[in-house]
């Protein structure tokens, strides 16, 4: 009998070992296994790992957000001041529109050569302008460029290298160049004594003068005039006086 009750308990004892077993190996608490299937119902289970979160993980800032680029609007480009005017090709004077040039600028505007007028006339105004004003000024200038004329034709004259071709056609200019000179003279006498037939002829005249001395050159084969730009201005002011003296209406 006593045999019998041992053996009991040593088997009870045996089936219970593996439970005791596994009971001191497992924490009862712990969380990542469920319970025993036993107790749930359910086979063991590991539970997920829980991520280690540190404190100073937790409480780093987040990175601040890359601020997009401040776009500044365009600056208004700066106001130009304008360019000055170009400067007039011709020789003629800028002057201010006053009564007395606006004047001027009428009896010039009857010629053929308005610029030239001005650039001749203007620096020499004095005085009340009108059409006989502004002519004495432009005769005056006319005689003085005769006289320049001559003179330089008088100095190639007088130059040792100068052809004897050259200089018979230079004599040629210096005798139209006085005659220029003398009639514009008389010009200013027809003026004086309101001829105004007398004016028109001497006036007349003194264009060919320049044109005289151009041809003495071009009958020569291959001869150029050295004073070809002197005739040309020569012929200019010539034409100015006559266009002016054509206008003039005498009381």
């Amino acid at each position: 009998m006593e045999l019998y009750k041992f053996i009991t308990l040593l088997l009870v004892s045996s089936s219970l070992l593996p439970f005791f077993a596994e009971a001191i190996c497992l924490p009862r608490n712990s969380s990542n296994v469920y319970r025993h299937p036993e107790a749930s119902g359910t086979a063991d289970v590991p539970g997920p790992a829980m991520p280690f979160i540190s404190a100073a993980t937790a409480r780093s800032p987040l990175p601040p957000p890359a601020s997009s680029p401040t776009i500044q609007p365009p600056l208004p480009s700066p106001v130009s001041s304008p360019s000055p005017p170009d400067s007039p090709t011709h020789s003629a004077p800028t002057l201010p529109l006053l009564p007395s040039n606006a004047a001027l600028t009428k009896i010039c505007d009857v010629t053929d050569y308005p610029a030239e007028c001005l650039a001749t006339v203007a620096p020499l105004l004095a005085g009340e302008i009108n059409p006989i004003s502004v002519l004495k000024i432009g005769i005056h200038a006319l005689q003085k460029s005769f006289e320049v004329a001559t003179a330089v034709a008088t100095k190639l004259i007088d130059d040792l290298s100068t052809s004897a071709v050259v200089k018979d056609a230079l004599d040629t200019c210096v005798e139209s160049f006085d005659s220029g000179v003398a009639d514009l003279n008389d010009a200013l006498e027809a003026i004086s004594g309101h001829d105004i037939g007398r004016l028109s002829t001497l006036l007349s005249a003194t264009i060919t003068y320049s044109d005289t001395c151009e041809e003495a050159f071009s009958e020569q084969p291959h001869l150029e005039s050295p004073l070809k730009e002197m005739d040309q201005h020569l012929d200019k002011l010539a034409s100015i006086n006559l266009a002016i003296s054509a206008s003039l209406q005498w009381s």
